[in-house]
């Protein structure tokens, strides 16, 4: 992914995975967030093309702690402006935010300015988002995405991926069991929605 193709990016997140905070929050925020995609150096930003035109999008990271860390201390004011934008037209949107979210951002600002660091058994990677164009779904292209992604993660000796889908998504749960991922536990996000978490193992 290049710049010039986070605007795309932006548009199929709000297409194919149109529910989220992160919506909520904007075109702008979307955009910040996917441009720390572009300069972590634990990040993977991956663009699906038929015909030369975008089709899907990946975006991950190889090592959680890093990115996160990198996000925190390179990237957390000008996603806090873009957010802090949102908010201001969007008094219910800042209760919510301030309810279920405002602590814990700030511990995890803390922690990274802090320098600390939880303490995991190997090196793991996180499939972060995934999209497809409604006209390409069933042609690959998904399946293309998480393979690349796979690929550099194991190049980087990443011991294992995570990622989430939502926990009423049978549809995406079966088509990572069918590239090998395995389904944990579901856990509910700070809106109550459960999750579905599934793990990959490359070691």
């Amino acid at each position: 992914m290049e710049l010039s193709d986070v605007p795309a990016a932006v548009h199929l997140h709000r297409s194919n995975l149109p529910t989220g905070f992160f919506v909520e929050l904007g075109e702008r925020f979307l955009g910040r967030y996917y441009r720390t995609f572009l300069t972590s150096p634990a990040a993977v930003a991956l663009v699906a093309e038929v015909e030369g035109r975008p089709a899907g999008f990946l975006v991950g990271c190889t090592d959680e702690i890093v990115h996160r860390r990198h996000i925190m201390r390179l990237d957390r004011w000008r996603l806090a402006r873009a957010g802090a934008a949102s908010l201001l037209v969007r008094p219910e949107l800042t209760a919510r935010f301030m309810r279920t979210r405002a602590q814990r951002y700030i511990r995890g600002m803390r922690r990274a300015t802090e320098g600390q660091t939880a303490v995991t058994s190997g090196r793991t990677g996180m499939l972060s988002h995934i999209a497809v164009d409604a006209s390409h779904r069933r042609t690959g292209v998904g399946a293309a995405l998480v393979a690349g992604f796979t690929d550099i993660a194991r190049v980087h000796g990443v011991d294992r991926l995570r990622l989430y889908t939502a926990g009423d998504n049978e549809p995406a749960q079966r088509f990572y069991e069918r590239l090998g991922w395995e389904k944990q536990e579901e856990q509910p996000d700070m809106d109550g929605k459960l999750w579905t978490h599934f793990v990959l193992e490359l070691t």
